[in-house]
């Protein structure tokens, strides 16, 4: 066994040497390490000198650690400090720290007196070569920001972004476009989009992005279109969760996309800047170059587009990081960007100029109903919402009586209600249902007979027209065209059921279904530590050859109970149901029914073993 001074010969013997709280270092570093945790030390050196786990480290190497690397492959193991000095242009405090982290990474390995480079890495960085700079990244020059004109710019955006996610999501599920058959978004519907939310067409497919990336819209089966864009079914929970918990579910899943390395280095970049803003984007891109190197040939446009979208998330304020997105990653993420937003209110200002201003973000509830009965016309701190005859139709179709109109908006309105309001809800009420519509294949009523004339003297609606009563006529076309060449003519029909009552339009809002991501989660650094230790512990206590202390499944049924009665410490090998065999120390329990329960040291838990499975046993003393 290698001793912690002894020079190791092998990257294993160089792990097994180092101490509990080394590999855990090392498998902070690596974390691909770990999962799952290595049966040993040698399985755990095997997979640190494998192609992609060194590729993986490699791409995590800034400037500096990579250059010195490729230095040290440059030069005839072992490689001396003397020997790198002369070919790294940096301090030899700076050049020990280097290589001291490529140590404890496991890309190098050896001691002081020489190094050794990972035969991947070796072989990956050969014609790279020494580059540096080595002291740090190129300096970014930076301009002072008000910080509380950052805090309010940061809450802005982040109520912009909600409102605007919100606004979009909830307007596909009420329409839904269809799926290309490329799987992308129609032209058209991007742009209707961008026209409705007052922004350009990238900015909403960078609000589809994060909306799909945080699974809030997917595609739904359509019988039609084949599959139509619809908000999924998450989309209900998250919009009625508090703005904070909102917005930080959409930045995470922006921050986890494609390009995740650069993007969680750009705001590295910015969180070294202690607030203040970058004066020229160029210099963030040299600087995220230096600690980005092996990043592919997109990373500059990618760290530039990341700024871009920054800014529109709310992440960047001002060209500085904004407290919301200094806040990600962070336990209590939530709770900071709570403490930049304003606290929800119940109630509008309504005006006579037939608008209402909610001077904060709305309580769900209150949203909700107030977008039925007027339309969105401005968002941001303070959204304006626009009382018209066609907004208020709308709440008639769905089922509001004028009365509950009028109630709802005197009920959340802090100033008195406007003569106009209350003319244009009545007026609208009024007309609403003097012409119904339904099936015949339709027909067309009205209490007025001129009125039914007068569309039967129209040389477009005549001729799908017959009169059978005064007040009654039929058509030859199905109602939903009857209604929509009646809108094009300026009348507005209002649908009726069979017993003549008004057909009211619910919401009626398409759903994806949510398609969960198996995501294998980190192994604990020191559970996966204890693992490698109770490997080596069996590795040490196994059997020499030709021993086999196995004498069928009876035999080892009474030795485990023996040895659960003298509490004895036993090494078994097992073979678990894929075929994999596994040694482990055990200290058995109890056994019976076939079923050994035994505290397992690798795993350090209880366990239960099929005793069948039991291919070897031995005593560990």
């Amino acid at each position: 066994m290698t001793t912690p001074d002894a020079t190791p010969r092998t990257l294993a013997e160089d792990l097994r040497a180092r101490s509990d709280e080394a590999l855990q270092v090392l498998l902070r570093a690596r974390p691909d390490l770990g999962m799952p945790p290595p049966a040993d030390v040698g399985q755990l050196a095997s997979r640190a000198a494998s192609r992609p786990s060194v590729a993986w480290a490699l791409d995590r190497l800034d400037t500096a650690h990579l250059s010195t690397l490729a230095a040290m492959a440059l030069l005839e193991p072992p490689v001396t400090l003397d020997a790198l000095r002369r070919q790294v242009d940096a301090d030899d405090a700076r050049i020990a720290a280097i290589v001291a982290r490529l140590h404890a990474s496991a890309l190098v390995w050896g001691r002081t007196d020489g190094w050794n480079v990972v035969r991947e890495a070796r072989d990956a960085l050969r014609a790279y070569g020494p580059r540096g700079p080595y002291a740090g990244p190129p300096p970014v020059r930076t301009r002072e920001v008000d910080d509380r004109r950052r805090r309010n710019a940061s809450a802005g955006t982040v109520m912009e972004v909600l409102q605007r996610v919100e606004h979009l999501l909830g307007s596909w599920g009420d329409a839904p476009p269809p799926v290309l058959r490329s799987g992308g978004r129609g032209v058209r519907d991007v742009r209707n989009a961008a026209t409705s939310l007052g922004v350009d067409v990238e900015h909403v497919e960078f609000l589809l992005g994060i909306a799909e990336a945080a699974r809030l819209l997917g595609r739904a089966p359509d019988e039609a279109a084949g599959e139509v864009w619809a908000p999924t079914t998450r989309f209900d929970a998250w919009r009625d969760s508090p703005p904070a918990v909102r917005w930080v579910e959409l930045a995470n899943a922006w921050l986890g996309a494609a390009g995740r390395r650069v993007r969680s280095q750009v705001l590295r970049t910015l969180s070294s800047l202690d607030g203040a803003a970058y004066v020229d984007v160029e210099e963030v891109v040299d600087a995220v170059a230096w600690a980005v190197p092996r990043a592919d040939e997109e990373r500059d446009a990618l760290v530039r587009r990341t700024l871009e979208e920054a800014t529109w998330l709310g992440v960047v304020a001002l060209d500085a990081l904004s407290p919301a997105g200094a806040g990600l990653g962070l336990p209590d993420a939530s709770a900071v960007v709570e403490g930049l937003l304003p606290s929800p209110v119940d109630h509008v200002l309504v005006q006579a100029d037939l608008t209402a201003v909610a001077p904060g973000p709305l309580e769900p509830s209150v949203r909700d109903r107030l977008e039925d009965v007027a339309d969105v016309e401005s968002r941001g701190g303070a959204t304006v919402y626009r009382f018209t005859a066609e907004s208020v139709r709308r709440a008639l179709d769905r089922g509001w009586p004028a009365s509950e109109i009028h109630a709802f908006v005197e009920q959340v309105s802090v100033t008195p209600i406007p003569q106009p309001l209350t003319y244009l809800v009545d007026d609208t009420a009024r007309q609403h249902g003097r012409l119904r519509i339904g099936d015949a294949t339709a027909y067309l009523r009205s209490d007025d007979p001129a009125e039914l004339d007068a569309l039967l003297a129209d040389p477009v609606l005549g001729p799908t027209l017959h009169r059978i009563a005064p007040t009654v006529a039929v058509s030859t076309v199905r109602h939903e065209v009857l209604a929509e060449r009646l809108a094009t003519a300026g009348h507005r029909p209002v649908g009726e059921e069979p017993g003549g009552g008004l057909r009211v339009r619910r919401r009626d809002q398409r759903r994806a279904e949510v398609v969960d991501v198996d995501v294998r989660s980190m192994t604990d650094p020191a559970d996966a530590v204890r693992a490698i230790r109770a490997g080596e512990l069996a590795a040490s206590l196994r059997p020499p050859e030709g021993r086999d202390e196995q004498r069928g499944s009876l035999a080892t049924m009474a030795q485990l109970r023996e040895a659960a009665d003298a509490q004895q410490r036993m090494w078994v090998a097992y073979m678990d149901q894929a075929g994999t065999r596994t040694e482990r120390v055990v200290e058995p329990l109890r056994v019976d029914a076939g079923w050994l329960t035994a505290f397992d040291h690798r795993t350090q838990r209880v366990q239960r073993f099929a005793v069948h499975r039991i291919v070897q046993v031995a005593s560990a003393p």
